[in-house]
C-alpha cells in the first residue's frame, strides 16, 4: 500500500469512528428506528455538512478525493471534533502543512540536561520527536528503571506498555495508556504521516505497540486523538506508597519535551526525596 493509500486509510476510519460515536438527537435530528449500527448515518452527516452523499461515501471508503480546507472545516464542526482532532483531520486529507522533519538533535543540549536535574525531587525526563527517552534523572530512573533495559526500548511506548512493574504501580493504568495511545496517533499525524521519515517513524511504532500488546488493538481502532499535556496521576509505590503527581509537558527546542512530573502534596515531596535520595548531591 502506498503512502497516499495508507493515509486516505486511515482518513477513512477515522471519519467512521467519528461519525459513530454521533448519536442523531446530538444533533437536532429525531431517533428514527431500524438503526443497525450506532451514530449518524453518512446521509444524515453528508446533509448536516452540505456536502454529496456519494461525495462522503467516496471520502469513507478511502478513494482519492483532495476536500478543500472549507468542506473540511464543515465536516470537523458536524462531527463535534476538538482541536485535535480537527489538526489530525486536516493532516490525514493533506489540507495543512507538514512539520514533521524535525531533526532529532545527536547530542541533548547541557543547559537542558541542568534543567531536567533541577526538578529533583520530582522525576523528569527528556524525549524526542520520535518518543525516545534521551536523559532522566535519578527519580525518573527510580520510577521507569530507564537505564536497566536495551537502548532500543527506551521509548515511552515501552515504559507505558512493556514496563511491568510501572504498569502494575499506575493507578487506573488503562485510563492513562488509552490517553498515550491517543497522543501518539496525534503526534504521527503532526509529524506528517506517511509523507516524512519522523511520521513513518511513528507509524512503525504504533504498529509494533499494536502487535505486541492485544489490548490495544480495540483502543487503536476507536482512532482517538489528544494533544501531549498535562496530566494527574496516582502511583502506589510498593515500598514508599501513593505519590499523587502532576506530569507536566514543556517543549523545548529541537522538538525536544521536557516531562515532569512534581508533587500534588507534601506527603508525596517527601516520598520523592525517599525515591532516588542520590540525587541531593548528584
Amino acid at each position: 500500500m502506498s503512502e497516499a493509500q495508507e493515509r486516505r486509510a486511515e482518513l477513512a476510519g477515522f471519519l467512521r469512528s467519528r461519525r459513530a460515536r454521533l448519536a442523531p438527537q446530538d444533533v437536532g435530528l429525531a431517533p428514527g428506528v431500524r438503526r443497525r449500527t450506532p451514530g449518524l448515518r453518512r446521509e444524515e452527516l453528508a446533509l448536516l455538512a452540505g456536502v454529496g452523499v456519494t461525495w462522503y461515501t467516496w471520502l469513507e471508503q478511502g478513494r482519492a478525493i483532495n476536500p478543500s480546507p472549507e468542506v473540511l472545516g464543515s465536516l470537523a464542526r458536524t462531527l463535534r471534533l476538538d482541536r485535535a482532532e480537527t489538526a489530525y483531520l486536516f493532516r490525514l486529507a493533506g489540507s495543512a502543512p507538514l512539520d514533521g522533519e524535525v531533526e532529532v538533535p545527536a547530542e541533548v543540549p547541557v543547559a537542558l540536561l541542568r534543567l531536567m536535574h533541577a526538578q529533583w525531587p520530582a522525576p523528569a525526563f527528556l524525549m524526542d520527536v520520535n518518543w525516545d527517552v534521551r536523559a532522566w534523572n535519578p527519580g525518573a530512573d527510580a520510577l521507569f528503571a530507564l537505564s536497566s533495559g536495551p537502548p532500543e526500548r527506551c521509548n515511552l511506548a515501552w515504559v507505558v506498555f512493556g514496563n511491568a512493574v510501572h504498569r502494575a504501580r499506575v493507578v487506573d493504568w488503562e485510563v492513562h495508556a488509552r490517553r498515550f495511545l491517543a497522543q501518539l496517533r496525534s503526534a504521527y499525524a503532526e509529524r506528517g504521516g506517511e509523507a516524512t521519515a519522523a511520521g513513518r517513524r511513528l507509524a512503525r511504532l504504533i504498529a509494533q505497540v499494536r502487535e505486541s500488546y492485544p489490548e490495544t488493538v480495540r483502543w487503536l481502532d476507536e482512532h482517538r486523538v489528544e494533544e501531549r499535556g498535562g496530566a494527574r496521576k496516582v502511583l502506589w509505590h510498593e515500598e514508599l506508597g501513593a505519590l499523587r503527581i502532576d506530569q507536566h509537558v514543556l517543549q523545548v527546542p529541537g522538538g525536544l519535551q521536557l516531562v515532569v512530573l512534581s508533587p500534588q502534596d507534601a506527603e508525596t515531596d517527601e516520598r520523592l526525596r525517599l525515591l532516588a535520595p542520590v540525587a541531593a548531591t548528584a
